[in-house]
């Protein structure tokens, strides 16, 4: 009785454990079919890849990812990328994205990551301009113009130009100063339309241009109305008190009164007599008919006696 109990026992064991076996295995079978299903291949960098550069077969490959993981605009054959010039610069072991490539016949280097439409200008900058180096291929930023307006007797002001600009390229190129001799100049290259080119070259060669970093996921384009002198100080009082000791002020900040000067009275007929002014006590005289003399800072009236 024991012993056919046992052997009943041990048979429910075994068969509970292939049981158990089966099943896992099933389940296995099931999430590695799901997980075929939810994957993809997709082409990766095995190198970091230059900005114009023209894609050879050592620079990429494929790995499979989860089709949720994958970001838009990804390249899913590597036969789509081969020969392909990139318009931006392709970090090892990341996605290659399609807005990374240029149109297919694309040649290598500037004009192949050129919008189609669009034109590479190239502007001169200094290092506070070209904010501070950190200007790279691939970067947006806002164009700010200081001049001059075209008005007599404007001041200088600042305006945004051009918004959401793309950098191509940064560098330094060999220019020749006023004096003939030769100099290293930093400049940038961006992408732009036609009429944003003719634009910003006239805003160079009239002004200085000074560049601002963006987001390049922001989008927002706000309107400005530019800035001047008094904008930026804001501060109307401040400007009285920076009058002081001028010829435009006095010292309380207001106006400085003009002195009050003596006539001084001049015969036609004898030019060598002259009368000093001798204070309260002389004759009334007529201001309309007298003239008034500037030597150097000094002033004095005369009255012509016919």
């Amino acid at each position: 009785m024991n012993r056919r109990f046992f052997l009943a026992l041990a048979g429910a064991v075994v068969f509970g454990l292939l049981a158990i076996f089966l099943a896992q295995k099933y389940v296995l079978q099931q999430a590695e079919r799901l997980k075929t299903q939810n994957e993809t291949t997709v082409v990766i960098a095995t190198a970091d890849i230059p900005l114009g550069t023209e894609i050879n077969a050592q620079q990429v490959s494929v790995a499979r990812f989860d089709k949720s993981l994958i970001p838009e605009g990804a390249i899913l054959r590597k036969e789509e990328v081969i020969g392909r010039v990139t318009t931006a610069d392709i970090p090892a072991k990341m996605v290659v994205l399609g807005r990374q490539l240029a149109g297919i016949g694309a040649q290598p280097g500037m004009p192949g990551i050129i919008t189609e439409g669009m034109r590479s200008v190239s502007v001169r900058v200094d290092e506070a301009s070209g904010v501070a180096g950190f200007i790279a291929p691939g970067t947006y930023v806002d164009v700010i113009a200081i001049m001059t307006p075209q008005l007599d007797g404007a001041k200088p002001v600042s305006k945004v130009v051009l918004q959401k600009v793309r950098v191509l390229a940064g560098g330094q190129k060999m220019e020749t100063t006023k004096d003939g001799k030769p100099a290293l100049v930093n400049t940038v290259t961006m992408e732009l339309t036609p009429a944003q080119a003719e634009k910003i070259k006239l805003a160079e060669s009239e002004g200085k241009l000074q560049l601002s970093i963006r987001n390049a996921t922001d989008q927002d384009l706000p309107k400005t109305p530019g800035a001047t002198k008094r904008d930026v100080l804001d501060d109307v009082a401040l400007e009285r008190r920076a009058l002081e000791g001028t010829r435009q002020g006095a010292g309380s900040g207001g106006p400085r009164p003009m002195p009050t000067i003596q006539p001084w009275t001049i015969n036609l007929n004898n030019p060598n007599q002259q009368q000093q002014p001798q204070g309260p006590a002389l004759k009334k005289v007529n201001m309309e008919k007298t003239i008034e003399l500037i030597e150097g800072t000094k002033r004095s009236r005369v009255e012509m006696v016919p």
